[in-house]
């Protein structure tokens, strides 16, 4: 019998942007929001080991550390990072400050939606993260570093349309929390020891079961007209396909535990705004399970990391 049931499951996604047309704002707005870029290309193919940041990681660690690593680690900041980064201010200022002020303090990475399109379209893995870094050479705009810095009305535009989006895609991990009891029965009942226990093998089983996982991909099938899904026998661990799904797994189980009574149906509910983050921490975790090294100082992030990558570095 399969570690969960997908007996049940009515996880039958009929929007595409479940694998793909998923915005990338870097591409966008990147000259508007604050890269200056220059004329020639630097040798991206270091041999410096990779390490996908998080946001958690970067607030929490001196400008020092952060130069020192980027001496030691080609520091890679996912279109979440930067997200997140250019829609506060606050957060801006503070952590663009961190960066040395040079050209290509970090390479940029897109949203894992990208990874998930290659292999759609090629019925291949895509690989780690950073065989697919934006090959632009830049520096960061000095005035990230104010807070006052005034962003072009095309790029506070395009920041507020990428928060909308944004918001839209929430609703897939509301799904997913309401679909949880439909894989793992029984998670709430019990005492609190048995529960945990509950918890903890079902988490495991997302990390470790392929084969029902394989069950529940095959109830996916991609829109009419466009590219068919790479066949369930083909996808293994190292698929950007397979992580994607086993986080968005491992959230809705988060938050079907945590909120049991309260997964919202409005935009206007606090932890509806909470979920918004829980996507982006989703999109850094499977970019850094991919690229087998991830900086964060979540410890939500840090244990299904080793869950999910148990040979993986971890810094934080």
């Amino acid at each position: 019998m399969p570690a969960f049931s997908t007996d049940r499951m009515r996880y039958a996604p009929h929007r595409y942007d479940q694998f793909s047309n998923i915005p990338r704002l870097l591409p966008k707005c990147r000259a508007s929001q604050g890269l200056r870029f220059c004329n020639k290309l630097t040798n991206w193919q270091s041999v410096r080991p990779t390490v996908v940041l998080d946001k958690s990681f970067l607030q929490g660690s001196k400008a020092a550390a952060i130069q020192e690593m980027s001496q030691s680690h080609r520091l890679l900041m996912p279109e979440a990072l930067f997200y997140e980064l250019l829609s506060n201010s606050d957060d801006r200022a503070a952590c663009f400050g961190k960066f040395h002020k040079q050209n290509n303090p970090v390479e940029l990475i897109g949203h894992p939606g990208a990874m998930l399109m290659r292999e759609i379209q090629s019925h291949m893995p895509s690989g780690k993260p950073s065989l697919h870094s934006e090959l632009v050479n830049f520096r960061f705009h000095i005035g990230l570093s104010s807070p006052d810095f005034v962003f072009t009305p095309q790029a506070a535009s395009a920041v507020r349309q990428r928060a909308e989006e944004l918001r839209s895609d929430v609703s897939e991990f509301i799904d997913a929390a309401r679909i949880t009891p439909t894989f793992f029965p029984g998670l709430l009942e019990g005492s609190d020891a048995n529960r945990t226990i509950a918890r903890n093998t079902a988490e495991s089983a997302i990390a470790g079961d392929i084969d029902s996982l394989r069950d529940l991909y095959r109830q996916l099938s991609s829109p009419v007209g466009e590219s068919s899904f790479p066949p369930a026998e083909l996808i293994e661990v190292e698929w950007a396909i397979v992580r994607w799904l086993q986080i968005k797994l491992l959230f809705g189980l988060d938050n079907y535990c945590r909120y049991p009574h309260t997964i919202p149906d409005t935009s206007s509910n606090k932890i509806y705004e909470r979920l918004e983050h829980d996507v982006l921490d989703a999109q850094y975790l499977t970019l850094g399970v991919l690229e087998g090294s991830f900086a964060t100082s979540e410890k939500k992030l840090k244990k299904w990391f080793h869950l999910l990558c148990p040979t993986g570095t971890l810094h934080g």
